[in-house]
């Protein structure tokens, strides 16, 4: 279980240490995830597991020690590794991650700022918060670095998808191609299917229109389905009927990328309790 969300931001770094062969390096080069007790990064350094580095952070001017876990994936550029803080009480990103101890169930998750200080902060939203984030693009919330409400927004600085959502991210659709704003937000979501039963999954995106989700299950293009969204165990939840539009072969082992279609109807709007509306 992890103890910290996760953001999936490119900034720039710095690592320094001392190859296999003795000799000492210093690259620059950048962080692909990011989270309490360490980050995948890339280098064109061939790091070996358990090998200590120290990280320098471009944006805070803060270093930390790291140990190398391991590679990830190779590509032309060098190769991605997960490494691990030595010391993760040092906020060697700048950014407040709440730590998980798995009692946590909130309705969206997002990575926000604000838009006094610029603070950033992975955010936990309950249900009503969420919807308020989903109609104004923004939340009214206490800034711990200013002291005071401020208005928080999501981050200016440049978010990158999760590796599973970039696909879905070329010249097929632009945003003025679509007909409602999306938004890269974490919200649970059940489906289910008269023959493929059910699942809680976890929305990559989100518009007035549909969302996006990850999935075990093999759907066809087309398939009709129910989603309740946000959906709460116990709770009252209300389905809609949707459509499977789109589908791509996902990141992880036997996983699929979908995106998905409500299908309008008279209580359409009212299933999912959430409106997105264009910021102003």
């Amino acid at each position: 279980m992890r103890t910290s969300d996760r953001v999936f931001l490119e900034i720039p770094i710095t690592i320094s240490g001392t190859n296999p062969g003795g000799r000492q390096f210093v690259e620059n080069t950048q962080a692909l995830v990011l989270s309490r007790r360490g980050a995948r990064i890339i280098s064109k350094q061939a790091l070996v597991p358990q090998q200590n580095l120290t990280i320098r952070c471009l944006k805070t001017g803060l270093d930390t020690a790291v140990r190398v876990v391991g590679p990830i994936m190779g590509k032309e550029e060098g190769c991605d590794y997960g490494v691990a803080f030595l010391h993760p009480e040092v906020n060697v990103w700048g950014i407040n991650f709440p730590l998980l101890d798995g009692t946590e169930n909130p309705a969206g998750r997002v990575f926000l700022e604000c838009a006094n200080c610029h603070a950033q902060e992975v955010v936990h939203l309950d249900v009503f918060e969420l919807e308020v984030f989903l109609a104004n693009a923004c939340l009214t919330r206490p800034c711990p670095q200013c002291k005071t409400l401020t208005l928080w927004m999501r981050s200016a600085a440049r978010e990158e998808p999760n590796p599973g959502d970039r696909a879905a991210l070329d010249s097929r659709h632009t945003i003025q191609e679509r007909k409602s704003p999306r938004i890269n937000l974490k919200v649970a979501v059940c489906v289910r299917h008269p023959v493929l039963g059910q699942e809680i999954v976890s929305t990559e995106n989100v518009s007035r229109g549909g969302f996006r989700i990850i999935s075990h299950k093999d759907y066809s293009v087309g398939t009709v389905i129910e989603a309740a969204l946000p959906y709460s165990h116990g709770a009252a939840n209300i389905f809609t009927p949707a459509r499977i539009v789109h589908k791509e072969l996902g990141v992880g082992a036997k996983t699929f990328a979908y995106g998905v279609a409500y299908i309008p109807s008279p209580l359409a709007p009212s299933l999912t309790g959430m409106r997105i509306t264009q910021p102003k």
